[in-house]
C-alpha cells in the first residue's frame, strides 16, 4: 500500500504523520473523519482508557499537518470492502472504548473497517524491535553440595550427566543444566523441552530457541542466555565484561556481541532476582 497526498473520497484510508509515529482515520466528508482518539498531540493527551472512536472535521484530524491518502495495491483493492460498507462499520463504532497503544489502536481501527481485519503495521515494528532487543542474562548461584537429576531434559543430556564419575563434576553439571532451565524461562519464556536442545557433532549442547554458556568454579555456577553467541567464564579477568562478586568472591567475564548488555541475576531457593551494585566490587 502507497499513501499519496492526493484528494479525499468516502471510505478512503487517511493519516497524519506526528514525529515518530502516524495517526490513522476514515474520511468521510471534509466535515466527518472517524478515528479511533483525538492525534496524540501534548494538547490531546488522554489516558487509554478515555480514548473512544469519534468523529472530527478534517482540519481537527489533520492538526495543522499533512493529510495522506491510502493507494491500495491489487491484492488488497480486491480484499478491501466498498466505501459504503466502510463508512457503515466506522459509524457503527463510534463511542466505541478499549484502546490499546500494542493491540487495539487507531491503525488496527481503520484497518478493520476496511479490510474487515484488525492489523497494525507500527505494532508489529515495535514489536519485531522488541524481540530483536538484545538479551544477555547472566545466572550465578552457589553449587549446592548435591543434586538430583530429576526432571533433567533431554534425558541423553541427563545420562551424559549421570555418567560423570567425579561426584563434584556430576553435581556441577546437573546444577548448572538446572539453573540453564531456569535462565531459559525466565529470559525466553520456555523450558527447555520446547527450545530445540539438541547436541551437535562436535559434542556441544545448543538450542534453537537461544544461545546459551554454562560453567561452574570454586562453588559457584553460571549460566548466560542471549541472542547472540555469547560465553561465560569464572575465572581471572579476560576479554569481555568482568564484574568481580563480593560473596562468595568470584570474577565472571561475559564475551559476546551483547556482553555490554549483561544483566546478572543471583538465583537462589528456586527463584531468582536482578543483582545490585552491592553484590560487586
Amino acid at each position: 500500500m502507497k499513501w499519496e497526498p492526493t484528494a479525499c473520497k468516502a471510505g478512503d484510508m487517511v493519516r497524519i504523520r506526528l514525529g515518530g509515529l502516524y495517526h490513522y482515520g476514515i474520511f468521510v466528508s471534509e466535515d466527518e473523519v472517524i478515528q479511533f482518539g483525538l492525534p496524540p498531540t501534548a494538547e490531546n493527551r488522554a489516558a487509554e482508557g478515555e480514548v473512544k472512536v469519534i468523529a472530527t472535521d478534517i482540519d481537527t484530524f489533520a492538526c495543522g499537518c499533512i493529510v495522506e491518502t491510502a493507494v491500495p495495491d491489487r491484492s488488497e483493492r480486491r480484499r478491501r470492502l466498498s466505501p459504503d460498507k466502510t463508512v457503515g462499520r466506522a459509524r457503527a463504532r463510534l463511542g466505541e472504548g478499549g484502546y490499546n497503544i500494542i493491540h487495539n489502536n487507531c491503525e488496527h481501527f481503520v484497518n478493520e473497517c476496511v479490510f474487515g481485519e484488525a492489523h497494525c503495521s507500527q505494532a508489529d515494528d515495535v514489536r519485531k524491535r522488541w524481540l530483536n532487543r538484545p538479551i544477555c542474562d547472566v545466572y550465578l548461584a552457589v553449587t549446592p553440595d548435591s543434586v538430583s537429576d530429576e526432571g533433567i531434559f533431554p534425558e541423553k543430556r541427563r545420562r551424559e550427566l549421570n555418567a560423570v564419575s567425579d561426584p563434584a563434576l556430576r553435581t556441577e553439571g546437573l546444577f548448572g543444566w538446572r539453573l540453564l532451565a531456569h535462565a531459559a524461562k525466565r529470559s525466553f519464556g520456555t523450558d527447555l523441552e520446547h527450545a530445540g536442545i539438541r547436541k551437535k557433532l562436535g559434542g556441544r549442547w545448543v538450542s534453537d530457541s537461544f544461545f546459551f554458556s554454562v560453567c561452574s568454579l570454586n562453588g559457584i555456577t553460571a549460566v548466560a542466555v542471549s541472542n547472540a553467541e555469547v560465553e561465560v567464564r569464572l575465572d581471572s579477568a579476560g576479554k569481555g565484561a568482568v564484574r568481580v562478586l563480593r560473596e562468595p568472591r568470584a570474577t565472571v567475564c561475559v564475551d559476546g556481541k551483547h556482553s555490554a548488555a549483561a544483566k546478572y541475576f543471583w538465583y537462589e531457593n528456586d527463584s531468582s532476582t536482578l543483582m545490585g551494585g552491592k553484590l560487586f566490587e
